[in-house]
Order: C-alpha cells, then structure tokens, then sequence
C-alpha cells in the first residue's frame, strides 16, 4: 500500500503573539495563549475485514482557537479529510481494504487557545450572523422543543423577554437541579426528555456533560434562543480547578460546553456540566461562595484548556457510513464489514490521543 503523509494549515507562531501556556496564573480570564501539541494514533490492525475511520478534527474559532498545524500519515488505501456535511465540521477519513496486514493512523496537530469570554457589552452584530443563527431554533431528532422541554422553558422564563436574562435562569436553573453521575457512560445520551422525566421522578437529574448540555440547549430552543452544543477535548490543566483540567493522556478527556445567541452580543460560551463536576470533584456545596463564584464567571467563558471540534448533531459522515445518522461527532467513530466499533471504547480501536504544551 502507498504510505500517505499530508501537512496542512500551517503558521507563524510569532506572528500572532503566542505566550507559553502554564498554570500559575490567577483565576481570572487570561488573553494569552496556551499552545498544545496533540497526537492522536490508532492501530486497528487486530480487525479483520474492511475497516473505515472518522475522526472528528479542529477548526479555527475567532478570538478563542487557532489550528497553527495539521498532518497525519497513514497505511490506509484512502485517507483524505474532508467537512462535507451539513454542518462544515472537519473530518479526517480513512479506509482500510479487507485483506490490509496493517491498519494503522498517526494523527498530528497544534492548537493555540486563548480564554473565550463575553464582557456583555451589547455590539453590532450583522443582519447575516443574526439570519444564520435562527437555524440553532429548530427543534432536531434528539433535542425536542415541545412538549416536557416546553413546559419547563416556559416556567423557568416566566414573562421575561429579554433574550440574556432568560438564558441565564435557564443556565442556573440546571445547575441548581442537575448533578454529576459518575456511573454516566462517556459523556452521557444528550436527552432532554430523560434528564426531565428524571427530574419528575427524583427531584433531580444526574448525568454528564452532554446531558445537562443538550437540556441547556433544547430550553434555550424553545425560549426562542438560538443554541447548540459544543463537544470537544481536554487538553491540558485547568488554573480554576483540577475538576477542569486533563493531563498528557487525554484519550477519555472529552467534554461538551454549550453556546448561544442573542442580537446584542453574538455568540455567547457556558458551561453549565462543569459546575456539577466541581462541586462533586472538590466536595463543596452548589451555595458555596467558590462554586457560585464559577456560576458567574462561566456563564460568558471557556478556559483555553479546552479544544472545541464540533457542534454537530444528528450528524450524516462522509463518506456515508453503513449504520447511519451519529448523534453526535465527539469521539471518533468506525465500522469494521459495516458493523460500528463501540465509540467509547477506545480499546475497540487502539486509540491513544496525548497533548503537551508547545514551545516556541
């Protein structure tokens, strides 16, 4: 087979102003960047039959991330990246025909992040971005808008009309009832409707980051904001807490934030998981001065130790896979004869993803 190498997206690191991530910073928003170095490599040899790989890849966020580099090398008879879908999200494809001896991928890239924080100063935000958000309303296959999720939107905002305002009840409203489950496989299903049935049931829900995302979200819908989730990766420490932060190894370092919308300010980051996981990891109550502290402060903010890939959901791979329609396009996904490998099981595939800090 041809060995295939490809480098991309390159840049100058002086250029934009890089400083040297580390932790030792107050805990306050930073401007400076924190440059990452990840490797991503994955050896599906032990699989026999013809065997395809997605893996979902970085892009270039405006004032909050910066892919300086791209490159891989491959034994696979097809390797090409491509972000034909309907949400523009980067994909890197690989197929391996059925009697490869080996079946092996080494993914390289470097990212610049930078702390993403709304300061709530309304700006002119262009007719086109305001039309282009409206498509985040929409109700989709798993994030209702009717129904349970309606109910609750509608009595969390009451009669309040102001687009902010009512996304920040609902964002409290979830960290007031919602918190970590451990148990919780991965990142969790993302389903609304369970997290409320749950809610009636026990008087709270329980869950992981993509559950209290996707709730966030689909009752930010039907309140008439636009909002999506956002899933990525860990990358490295975290200068609020551990609870926030991932080592070298960040093979199961996957975490969803959420964002939304009004015609005042954009684009808005929060996290409302993270504040569940803070309060379980350092053992604190959600009343605390040091969680409320947090409640504050990430409603408006991601910390540039976190790598966003995409916001996709309901999402249609290219090339078009055997099992269809993915939930969501977090973790890399792959079918050996057409038959999917567990996407959180990264033993299925013998995946290992590591990130170290850059250097100049």
């Amino acid at each position: 087979m041809t060995r295939r190498t490809f480098i991309t997206h390159t840049a100058t690191i002086g250029a934009l102003g890089f400083l040297p991530a580390h932790t030792e910073e107050p805990a306050v928003p930073s401007t400076r960047y924190a440059l990452y170095d990840i490797t991503w490599r994955f050896d599906l040899s032990h699989h026999a039959g013809q065997t395809s790989l997605w893996i979902p890849i970085p892009s270039d966020i405006e004032g909050f991330q910066h892919v300086v580099k791209l490159g891989w090398n491959s034994d696979a008879s097809e390797c090409f990246e491509t972000a034909r879908n309907r949400d523009g999200a980067r994909t890197l494809y690989a197929l391996w025909e059925k009697n490869a001896a080996a079946k092996t991928l080494n993914l390289r890239f470097t990212v610049a992040l930078r702390d993403r924080r709304c300061d709530f100063r309304p700006r002119r935000i262009c007719s086109e971005a305001i039309k282009e958000a409206q498509a985040f309303l929409a109700p989709s296959a798993h994030l209702p808008t009717d129904g349970a999720v309606a109910r609750v939107a509608a009595a969390i905002v009451a009669r309040e009309k102001e687009p902010l305002t009512k996304a920040r009840r609902i964002y409290d409203w979830i960290v007031a009832n919602s918190y970590r489950d451990e148990s919780v496989m991965g990142c969790g299903i993302g389903s609304p409707n369970a997290m409320l049935a749950a809610l009636e049931k026990e008087g709270r829900m329980g869950g992981k980051c993509l559950d209290m995302s996707a709730l966030c979200v689909a009752l930010m819908r039907a309140s008439g904001i636009p909002a999506r989730e956002v899933t990525g990766v860990r990358v490295g420490p975290s200068r609020f807490s551990s609870a926030f932060g991932a080592g070298e190894e960040i093979t199961k370092a996957q975490h969803c934030k959420v964002e939304f919308f009004t015609p005042q300010h954009g684009w808005i980051p929060c996290d409302p998981a993270d504040i569940t996981k803070l309060v379980l990891k350092e053992g604190i109550e959600k009343t605390s001065p040091r969680a409320r502290e947090l409640t504050d402060l990430f409603f408006g903010f991601w910390e540039n130790n976190w790598m966003a890939l995409n916001h996709a959901r309901d999402f249609d791979l290219y090339p078009a896979n055997a099992q269809g329609v993915l939930d969501t396009f977090g973790y890399p996904y792959g079918e050996v004869e057409g038959e999917y490998l567990d996407p959180f099981g990264p033993a299925s595939y013998r995946y290992a993803i590591r990130s170290t800090k850059g250097t100049l």
